[in-house]
């Protein structure tokens, strides 16, 4: 319902791997930041499988080789020799014009919609971490350049690696069947410390000052709402298997210290705020109670819960309880956010391998406006209905278009 069928029918055969179906898999990976190395460590994880690096890009040189020195130490077997290294605004057409069968897109959240449609274009397969764009509009043409993909046979990814946690699959595949009976309430938690404070570096733009400090500002990051505790709200719409259709909450700044942060102008309204609460409602008339929350010295908790009819279950921990309190199970499965981001590389590059074509992009699009929609409802105190405000979101994106 909200990707509008964009990406349904059959998906074209899978593009082949360039060399021949022995041959390496090559790889360019563009956002050159600490995501980019916890990837680049996960690909080279997957000991069945032949990959070599063939380019990295990143608006800022520095970054580019930064990431460049720190996998040449490791993993300098697995670097070819000709290792493209770009920076800048247009660092990403070198990318495009080498070999690479696949494109990693570590960059911030803003650039990543303009990333995906040149890649496709391109004919090479994509990595979008997640969330897919830092604004709805975003999303939305990143729904369009999946259609595209399809047609062309190119598997895509979103980085919402909890999906291919063990533990998580086990207990949800339990709440889906009925274990806790029909869910009514759920919750998700992403509290943590505070965000790093902004660093400026020498005389660098404002420009440029945001773009390094990206999770600091809603157009380069949305807001940490959008860019963290969409996998926590991606849990939940995989345990209820349904999206919301209205959100209101509240959220804003509950301590910050200009001491500590003397980068930030006084004036804040242009700020992510540092914690959020927002109730989404469901048409079935289940309820989530969603919380984030980026202070120091408060309680740290990231989980995910759901409540039914004849018990609860505790998603992260793996647990079902009956509804007096008793454990009535326990997954035996393994849970490590590393383990499935390695589980998940396989399962990428074992679909480019066999030529079978995979595209995540409309459930990703789904989580990432549904984190979107909280975000919004957090910024106007308003109680927003997910279609109405997504119908909004086209027709201001049909606008921009219009005016070229």
């Amino acid at each position: 319902m909200i990707a509008g069928g964009a990406i349904g029918g059959a998906v074209a055969v899978g593009k082949a791997v360039q060399g021949g179906s022995n041959a390496p898999i090559k790889i360019a990976i563009v956002g050159c930041g600490r995501r980019a190395r916890e990837l680049a460590d996960a690909v080279w994880a997957v000991d069945d499988e032949a990959v070599q690096l063939v380019g990295l890009a990143d608006y800022f040189p520095s970054q580019t080789q930064s990431l460049y020195r720190s996998l040449k130490g490791r993993y300098g077997g697995q670097i070819t020799a000709n290792c493209v290294r770009s920076g800048g605004a247009d660092c990403l057409n070198p990318i495009l014009d080498s070999d690479a069968d696949i494109v990693y897109v570590t960059t911030p959240p803003v650039d990543r919609p303009d990333c995906f449609r040149k890649i496709v274009e391109a004919g090479k397969h994509a990595f979008l971490e997640k969330p897919l764009a830092a604004d709805a509009a975003g999303v939305l043409q990143s729904i369009d350049t999946a259609e595209q993909a399809n047609a062309a046979g190119l598997t895509v990814h979103v980085g919402f690696q909890r999906r291919y946690d063990h533990r998580y699959q086990d207990v949800i595949e339990r709440v889906r069947n009925g274990a806790v009976g029909t869910p009514v309430f759920a919750r998700a938690f992403c509290n943590a410390g505070s965000l790093r404070p902004p660093t400026r570096a020498g005389n660098e733009s404002d420009a440029d000052f945001q773009r390094r400090n990206w999770n600091h500002f809603q157009w380069t990051g949305g807001d940490f709402l959008v860019e963290q505790h969409v996998a926590g709200l991606d849990v939940i719409r995989w345990a209820l298997d349904q999206a919301p259709f209205v959100a209101q909450g509240q959220g804003g700044w509950g301590t910050f210290d200009t001491a500590e942060h003397p980068s930030l102008q006084p004036d804040r309204s242009g700020e992510v705020f540092d914690h959020h609460t927002v109730e989404f409602e469901f048409t079935t008339g289940a309820v989530l109670m969603s919380q984030c929350r980026r202070v120091a010295k408060s309680w740290n908790n990231t989980s995910e819960h759901v409540h039914g009819t004849l018990g609860r279950a505790d998603l992260s921990a793996g647990k079902i309880y009956s509804l007096d309190g008793n454990l009535v199970w326990q997954s035996d499965r393994p849970s490590s956010l590393k383990t499935a981001t390695v589980e998940q590389q396989r399962a990428f590059l074992g679909s480019i391998r066999r030529g079978a074509a995979e595209n995540q992009v409309e459930s990703a699009a789904a989580s990432t406006l549904m984190a979107m929609l909280g975000h919004q409802a957090t910024r106007t105190g308003k109680r927003l209905q997910m279609l109405k405000w997504i119908n909004e979101a086209k027709f201001h994106l049909q606008q921009s278009s219009a005016r070229g």
